[in-house]
């Protein structure tokens, strides 16, 4: 009896619960908190700056991780749903602030790069821009020279299989590309990344320009280094500055590359003999250039104003 009455006023003992982890910085205290940026576990305040100073962590999250559809949870979809709305935020305050500042939330364009673009637009040329404070809008000095009527452009180029990108700024539309590169690829140190280039004689070596600076399937254009730039940018749309990339003739490439008939310069005959005048009219092609961006060709027939021409010609007489 005694032993039954000793076992049933013993306590229960539940097992023990869950302990928390420790903090990964100091090793004693337990964890509290969680870093966005690493997801290393810190205890306090000191914790969590000392682990910044030792691994670099800036404690913000890397948004452009990629995570794979299996690993997608509920607290990842809160995570970029909370991001979307940050950015939503400071959009709509940068709205508020340009309204209060210039009065207009849309982005306009400066005067200069106003007239850079209309100028581009008359060479059948499209051109974008960044808005301020991107990188390539800060590198890019290419202007239009409205007293002399020139574009002086910067031009980027990329050799394949090299980690060399150069930069060239105040080209003049009329020049080649040819003049520019030579100075590029002049003999030099033979360890450079750019002696397989050197060896090769210009006019071999092949150089690509996109066709559309978006997306990553788009066609490319081969270019001739002989022409001036004026004309071998044509019908291309150029998102700041034209980026030339440069192979080597052994080299092959995996893009699609499209053949399109650059327009030549126009011959303006300064005088029309009246005794040419073709009695089947002349056939002409007219092009207009519209702001955005896109060229329609109408074709226009003058058999019909032969009559008129042939009233002139005989009230003259």
């Amino acid at each position: 009896m005694e032993v039954q009455e000793e076992s049933a006023a013993a306590p229960i003992t539940n097992p023990s619960p869950k302990q928390p982890p420790l903090c990964e910085e100091c090793k004693h205290n337990p964890a509290k908190y969680k870093c966005p940026g690493c997801s290393i576990r810190s205890c306090s305040l000191p914790c969590v700056k000392a682990h910044k100073q030792r691994t670099s962590c800036t404690g913000k999250k890397q948004y452009k991780d990629v995570v794979p559809l299996s690993e997608f949870d509920d607290n990842l979809l809160l995570s970029d749903y909370n991001m979307l709305e940050g950015v939503k935020r400071v959009a709509e305050s940068a709205q508020r602030m340009r309204i209060k500042m210039c009065g207009y939330s849309h982005f306009r364009l400066p005067l200069p790069l106003k007239s850079l673009r209309s100028a581009a637009a008359s060479r059948r040329t499209k051109l974008l821009f960044f808005s301020t404070g991107m990188s390539k809008r800060e590198k890019n000095k290419t202007y239009y020279n409205y007293r002399r009527k020139y574009i002086s452009w910067t031009i980027e180029w990329r050799f394949n299989s090299t980690n060399v990108v150069l930069l060239d700024h105040g080209i003049h539309e009329n020049r080649t590309l040819y003049s520019v590169i030579e100075n590029h690829l002049q003999l030099g140190p033979w360890k450079h990344q750019l002696k397989r280039f050197r060896e090769e004689s210009l006019d071999s070596l092949k150089f690509f320009i996109r066709k559309y600076p978006k997306g990553s399937r788009s066609p490319f254009r081969q270019l001739d280094i002989n022409a001036p730039i004026r004309e071998q940018l044509a019908n291309l749309v150029i998102l700041e500055y034209p980026v030339i990339h440069v192979f080597l003739p052994s080299q092959s490439y995996d893009f699609e590359v499209i053949k399109d008939v650059i327009p030549q310069k126009a011959r303006v005959k300064e005088s029309v003999s009246t005794d040419d005048v073709n009695q089947n009219g002349v056939t002409f092609k007219e092009e207009e250039i519209e702001e955005d961006g896109s060229w329609d060709t109408q074709v226009s027939d003058l058999a019909s104003n032969n009559t008129l021409a042939k009233s002139r010609l005989t009230g003259r007489k």
